[in-house]
């Protein structure tokens, strides 16, 4: 059983829409205009909206895009309802991530979009509970790192500010911010004593260590809304003088998205506070990279874009994220 929301400033139209489905166990509310349209789709979180084009004051289109640009109604699926067959309204609705279904509409017409997009939501909600339990699982494994605790936001934080600096597309970006959140959730895996260990590490305990990329990729790679994250998760520790695991891959080979979230995280831990050392500023940080990345740890090119965004930018200014910005 779903709840519905009709929007429609006739209650002819509205008590039509509620006839086609006498028989079928939906739950119907309705809103006389956009306004109220809006308000009883945040309060009421329906899971599907009819919402009319044609309304005095707030009409459809302008109630369609107030609904996304909230993060608590932004995935609602809307079917828009108009009289006019008009081509540039069906291509604004696809911009808006709506279905489009004109007047006059048959019985089974309207019944089958009704039901095809109940089911692609429910779909959907089962995507975005998989990926809330990956990122918990996420946040849970930083919580038993002792040195890392709170540190994966603010390295997604920065690397998807990078991202955006270096160009890249819409998908690339949120996949930086995705596997900058999520690089280390492999070390769920392991032993809390290793990862809190105050001294320096036995062989053996960072050979176990340098299984957690392997493990990340295994908890992610089966979401495949994630699956842009995957080498990220797998290869951010790669190095490009090929020193590093769990590949040993070097240079070009190691993935482009993996060499962003690589040069981010370093700097993200040498601006950190450790319980051995205070967190350097930030040109003494960077620096620090300039030595490493002479040394073979990064990519000298992809370092000096690095540097040159963040000589100009404070991090401190770039506004933190929040879980909303994952989905």
């Amino acid at each position: 059983m779903a709840k519905i929301l009709i929007i429609d400033d006739y209650p002819e139209s509205i008590a039509l829409i509620k006839s086609f489905f006498l028989t079928e166990p939906h739950t119907f509310i309705n809103a006389g205009t956009g306004e109220e349209g809006v308000r009883m789709a945040r309060e009421e979180k329906p899971d599907l909206i009819l919402l009319d084009i044609q309304m005095p004051g707030m009409n459809g289109f302008d109630v369609c895009t107030t609904l996304r640009k909230d993060s608590a109604t932004k995935h609602i699926p809307v079917i828009m309802i108009t009289g006019l067959d008009d081509n540039r309204a069906r291509a604004r609705s696809y911009e808006l991530n709506a279905d489009y279904l004109t007047k006059p509409f048959n019985i089974y017409d309207i019944k089958m979009r009704v039901r095809n997009a109940l089911e692609l939501e429910s779909f959907k909600k089962q995507l975005r509970s998989a990926e809330d339990l990956i990122f918990k699982l996420a946040m849970i494994a930083e919580v038993k790192d002792a040195y890392a605790q709170g540190s994966s936001l603010k390295l997604a934080t920065q690397a998807r500010h990078f991202a955006r600096e270096l160009g890249l597309d819409q998908q690339d970006v949120m996949d930086v911010a995705r596997g900058g959140l999520l690089h280390a959730v492999g070390k769920i895996e392991i032993d809390e004593k290793i990862l809190a260990k105050p001294g320096p590490l036995t062989p053996d305990e960072f050979d176990k260590i340098r299984t957690y990329p392997v493990a990340g990729e295994r908890i992610v790679e089966p979401i495949h809304s994630l699956h842009g994250a995957v080498p990220i998760v797998r290869s951010h520790k790669e190095m490009y003088d090929g020193s590093g695991y769990p590949d040993q891959l070097k240079g070009e080979d190691i993935p482009f998205l993996a060499r962003i979230i690589s040069l981010s995280g370093s700097f993200n831990a040498l601006t950190t506070n450790r319980p051995y050392r205070k967190a350097l500023k930030k040109d003494d940080a960077l620096d620090v990279m300039e030595q490493e990345t002479r040394n073979g740890k990064f990519d000298p090119d992809l370092f000096k874009e690095f540097k040159k965004i963040y000589k100009k930018n404070d991090p401190a200014d770039i506004p933190p994220l929040n879980m909303d910005a994952f989905h």
